[in-house]
């Protein structure tokens, strides 16, 4: 048993690292292989991460609802289902891809021709590694998942730079990725191996309905979800060059940690609350899910606006010159990071309220897809990020009006605004005040880039420690950590 702090430190750490890596991955990769190369890179990415976010209907995720309240041959057989499903969705998928490559962007015409096979390959392998991402963190090895986490994150930047430092092609580096999915899928069966075992056949039908019932909703949800970000970027790669879309690219690439640090805890709350669940203790999950996004909020709130301060400078600094016009995006795409750092999917998931996420999720979907096409006709590429944002405050508003009414409580109790709202002032303060003082001093591009968020980030901790702000935080953190975790 471990401290559910201790557990999500080490998990976060090691996403963080992963996502470092990934941020430094196209940082060499645009002084190496060239701007159009590397927009034939990101499209390639965005044709796999599209089929990853949209055709796992969220099956994999159910895992971290079900493993709790199952027995070991029971865990075997839902392995083995997830497993199943996610061959057959990817199967139609690709299936999917070569059949109407004709209709996809120009760009990606060119990515089916000169590297079909490794697509087709690479999408199989990258979609059931999907399951290392949740197997064993909801077979409770969460210390394991962070070692392979990292170990997989290093192989991967170490091969992928290395052929595009050492070749500058864009075919050995789409080698290299796939080398590094495997070597993923790879570590995935040994867990599986080792902490729980699969059973393939024969499919456990009932077993495999209960698992569908529960999960489709949320996919379909979360297809939605994933379409309405998504679709920006296919607007974006449909109307602009290849190189235009690796700019815009770039927003959501600087954004992926906060992203990743909220699917971290989202994933660690929900087999502890899915346990509290099934003992009835509401109040003891919601005031999990609450401190934990205070906590939470004390990293992510400063670092959002210290980034929006100086999106400018950082993205110059880490891409060049020539994908500047990505910071309009990029701010866009933090103020909707924001909205979504306050974690309440889990509480969704718990309450099995599936079918209404899937209802609003598909109700702002029409909303998203127009604005962001009219955002494009008349503001050009800021103006595709415009409708994401738009459906996530609509989604967001809606969510708390179901969970209020599912639980019972008001929406002024499902979490702790208050404290939220401090961090988010003083996080706003602090950044405006450095941003003001960097305008007047005019500082080189580089020392602004570093210099200007680091500032930002101690002149927040000053206030926190004058203020006697951070005893606050520091009993929640303590009461919090608490939590043990089996």
């Amino acid at each position: 048993m471990a401290s559910i702090l201790r557990q999500g430190i080490a998990l976060s750490a090691a996403r963080y690292v992963d996502q470092v890596i990934m941020l430094l991955t196209p940082v060499v990769l645009v002084r190496t292989i060239g701007p159009t190369a590397f927009g034939e890179y990101r499209l390639f990415w965005l044709l796999v991460t599209t089929v990853a976010l949209l055709f796992p209907f969220d099956l994999p995720r159910s895992l971290l609802f079900f493993f709790v309240r199952l027995d070991s041959e029971g865990r075997r057989v839902y392995v083995g289902q997830t497993v199943l499903f996610l061959l057959a969705t990817t199967t139609i998928a690709a299936l999917l891809i070569f059949v109407f490559g004709n209709v996809l962007p120009s760009g990606m015409k060119g990515l089916l021709q000169d590297h079909g096979f490794l697509l087709a390959v690479f999408l199989f392998v990258w979609n059931l590694g999907l399951i290392f991402d949740v197997l064993p963190n909801a077979a409770g090895q969460i210390r394991w998942q962070a070692q392979a986490v990292m170990a997989t994150s290093v192989l991967r930047a170490a091969l992928v730079i290395s052929a595009a430092v050492f070749s500058r092609r864009l075919d050995l580096v789409l080698a290299a990725t796939l080398i590094a999915a495997c070597v993923r899928l790879g570590f995935l069966g040994y867990f599986i191996a080792r902490h729980c075992g699969i059973r393939l056949f024969p499919l456990d039908k009932q077993q495999f309905r209960e698992q569908l019932r529960y999960a489709l909703p949320f996919g379909a949800a979360t297809l939605f979800f994933h379409m309405r970000k998504l679709v920006e970027q296919w607007i974006v790669a449909t109307v602009f060059s290849p190189a235009a879309f690796g700019a815009f690219s770039i927003a959501a690439t600087l954004t992926l940690p906060f992203e990743v640090l909220r699917g971290a805890l989202g994933n660690l709350l929900l087999p502890k609350m899915s346990h509290l669940n099934s003992l009835g203790d509401h109040k003891e999950l919601l005031r999990l899910n609450n401190q934990g996004n205070v906590i939470l909020s004390v990293v992510i709130f400063p670092t959002l606006a210290a980034l929006f301060a100086f999106s400018n400078e950082v993205i110059q600094f880490l891409f060049t010159k020539e994908y500047v016009s990505g910071s309009p995006v990029l701010r866009i795409y933090l103020v909707q990071t924001l909205i979504h750092s306050i974690e309440i999917n889990a509480l969704l998931y718990v309450f099995k309220q599936g079918s209404s996420n899937m209802r609003c999720e598909a109700s702002t979907f029409p909303v998203a897809v127009l604005t962001s096409l009219v955002g494009v006709w008349y503001y050009g590429l800021p103006g595709a990020a415009v409708g994401s944002l738009l459906a996530s405050l609509m989604v967001y508003v809606l969510f708390l009006r179901r969970l209020s009414k599912v639980m019972s409580i008001s929406i002024r109790r499902l979490q702790d605004w208050e404290s939220l709202g401090k961090i988010a002032s003083i996080s706003a303060v602090c950044a405006l005040v450095v941003r003001l003082s960097a305008d007047m001093l005019k500082p080189p591009t580089a020392i602004a880039a570093i210099g200007g968020p680091a500032a930002v980030l101690v002149l927040y901790a000053i206030i926190l420690f004058a203020t006697g702000y951070y005893r606050t935080l520091a009993e929640l953190q303590k009461e919090w950590g608490s939590f043990r975790f089996a």
